[in-house]
């Protein structure tokens, strides 16, 4: 394994590792697990989890055809934070996102600026961003170069 692919499969683990400590571990005002129900808490886990599992064997079991679809699962999850989190802060739509962001997020805390009243990315969920962000483009790089 060359170091790029292990830094490919070691990424996704690292994300997970900080998923379980944010979904888990009360480091209130960081998170806010107390504001989740167990089944919302239930679905979060086996929505957020498997995925990173499966993306991390696909860089350490296979090569080819099976790195390629680590990496575009990774894109995916990508695409559906920025949709969450990125495209409300930035443009404050949709008004659904608003309504999930005041019940879960509203007391967690904050460092971005505000952009009129959009929903503000809190810290646990710019820390997903980085390391969601990290991980594609080290898969990238080893994809790629």
């Amino acid at each position: 394994m060359s170091p790029l692919q292990i830094a490919a499969f070691v990424m996704p683990l690292v994300f997970l590792v900080y998923q379980m400590i944010i979904d888990f571990a009360n480091l209130y005002p960081f998170n806010d697990i107390h504001s989740r129900d167990q089944r919302l808490r239930k679905f979060e886990v086996l929505g957020n989890y498997p995925p990173l599992v499966i993306i991390a064997a696909c860089f350490f079991f296979s090569n080819g055809i099976g790195h390629w679809f680590g990496w575009v699962l990774t894109s995916i999850i990508m695409v559906m934070h920025l949709l969450a989190w990125w495209i409300p802060y930035l443009t404050g739509y949709p008004h659904q996102v608003r309504v999930d962001y005041e019940k879960y997020f509203h007391n967690t805390y904050k460092f971005l600026p505000a952009i009129k009243n959009h929903i503000i990315p809190d810290a646990e969920h710019v820390g997903v961003g980085v390391l969601l962000t990290a991980t594609l483009i080290v898969q990238s790089v080893y994809l790629f170069t």
